[in-house]
């Protein structure tokens, strides 16, 4: 008896399949440790440099100064690992052969394509918001010594924490996307590094035409998102809504097209 690949035993145990891959690749661990650790010592030292340094900051610097944004600036670089996890996901598979045992078990590419996004995006955001809080819970204890530090009750506070781990789970579907799409792990790495970092500066050598590709950039949009008071009349930089539908254009782009090449022949 057949049964639908989307809510049968078939995509069940696809989900099942793919836990049991991460938790038995020992890269998984090591990505989300530097991950969790990559931001949280960024980001207690960018937070610590700031009260320690409140007394002797400018006005204009204390104006720009946000509480919680700049406990959150570590994952600016902690992000990459996120998407490295993603691409691990997909490209590990094609690297080993092992894609060949996995379409043999669930012949449905679809349903092993949606279990990975489940199982990739779910890990993703999770962990990413476990951090961002983490992040958030140390960097404001850091700040009150200074009475610097900000409230999950204070407006904008809880939405930009939540985005922050957000934008983190973000990324880890734009890694499977890629390791998809490329299948190969370096070139999607190489990829995703270009798209986090370098995609910035092309974008600056559009702004005297326009500012759309400023207003696309990922990095942008996290800027955004993660602060409770983003910046303001700043032309390069999205609103709260467009950085909102950043994120969606990119979770949509790499699960469509990550899907669209998983479809094909190995």
């Amino acid at each position: 008896m057949t049964t639908d690949a989307g809510r049968g035993p078939g995509f069940r145990g696809a989900v099942a399949a793919e836990l049991l891959k991460l938790r038995s690749l020992r890269s998984t661990y090591l990505t989300l440790a530097f991950a969790v650790a990559t931001g949280l010592v960024f980001g207690i030292t960018d937070t610590a440099s700031t009260a320690r340094h409140w007394a002797t900051m400018t006005a204009a610097e204390r104006a720009d100064f946000d509480p919680v944004g700049t406990s959150l600036n570590g994952y600016e670089f902690g992000l990459l690992a996120f998407g490295v996890l993603g691409v691990l996901a997909a490209s590990s598979e094609y690297g080993t052969g092992q894609i060949r045992a996995t379409l043999t078990a669930v012949p449905d590419r679809a349903a092993v394509f949606a279990a990975k996004a489940l199982v990739v995006g779910g890990l993703g955001l999770l962990l990413g918001e476990a951090a961002a809080f983490t992040s958030f819970g140390l960097g404001q204890w850091m700040l009150a010594r200074e009475h610097l530090d900000a409230s999950l009750t204070e407006p904008g506070v809880l939405r930009a924490v939540v985005c922050a781990g957000l934008y983190l789970g973000v990324m880890a579907v734009v890694g499977l996307g890629l390791g998809a799409l490329i299948r190969h792990t370096a070139g999607a790495i190489g990829a995703l590094f270009a798209l986090a970092y370098p995609a910035y500066a092309a974008a600056r050598s559009f702004e005297s035409w326009t500012y759309l590709p400023d207003h696309l950039l990922l990095s942008n949009a996290a800027t955004v998102l993660a602060q409770a008071h983003p910046p303001e009349a700043q032309p390069r930089v999205p609103g709260l809504e467009f950085a909102l539908f950043d994120l969606a254009l990119y979770t949509a782009a790499a699960l469509v097209l990550g899907a669209w090449r998983f479809r094909r022949d190995p």
